[in-house]
């Protein structure tokens, strides 16, 4: 087994290469995320609890779109927290395609990539002053892939929130294999 960092481990067998890319384990910040998510929860039930007293019609309209909002959130930041406990990223590289799930507590979608359709493989460049790449790099959040290619027209994205020097070696890897 080889290792490329602290996050990425690679499996070598005959016709075929396994990488598994763990997510960022930061006990601290992972108690902070569920500590968000439970006191955000309360706030939602103890909120949607008292829209029942509630008899003039502007202000329950008011508190259902502050639900709606508030449900999507729910939402964002039990994903992120389930992710940052139980996630990792799976790419298997065998029989010229490429294998990519990501797997949740043993759940997810493998997507299969034939090598002959993937174009322009390359590694996405953060901007460190940009403040989308910043929320993206973020803990709370699921986003700030590294690596993506194109795939029949549409842009295909891997290697979650994976440093830079993580990053060249992982791309290097993948390149080398997929044009063999």
């Amino acid at each position: 087994m080889e290792y490329i960092g602290k996050r990425i481990s690679i499996k070598r067998k005959e016709q075929e290469v396994s990488i598994v890319i763990l997510t960022e384990v930061n006990k601290v910040k992972r108690t902070l995320l569920f500590c968000w998510f439970f006191i955000w929860s309360a706030c939602g039930v103890i909120v949607f609890a008292q829209s029942f007293m509630i008899h003039d019609e502007n202000t329950k309209v008011a508190v259902i779109v502050w639900l709606g909002f508030w449900a999507y959130f729910e939402y964002k930041i039990f994903r992120a927290y389930v992710w940052r406990r139980f996630g990792l990223e799976k790419i298997k590289l065998r029989d010229n395609k490429l294998f990519y799930k990501r797997d949740v507590a043993g759940k997810g979608k493998i997507k299969v990539f034939e090598y002959d359709f993937i174009k322009d493989f390359r590694i996405i460049d953060k901007n460190e002053r940009s403040f989308i790449d910043s929320v993206n790099d973020s803990y709370w959040v699921v986003a700030g892939e590294r690596i993506a290619f194109d795939y029949y027209g549409k842009e295909i994205k891997l290697a979650l929130q994976v440093d830079d020097v993580e990053t060249e070696a992982l791309y290097k890897l993948l390149k080398k294999e997929i044009k063999q």
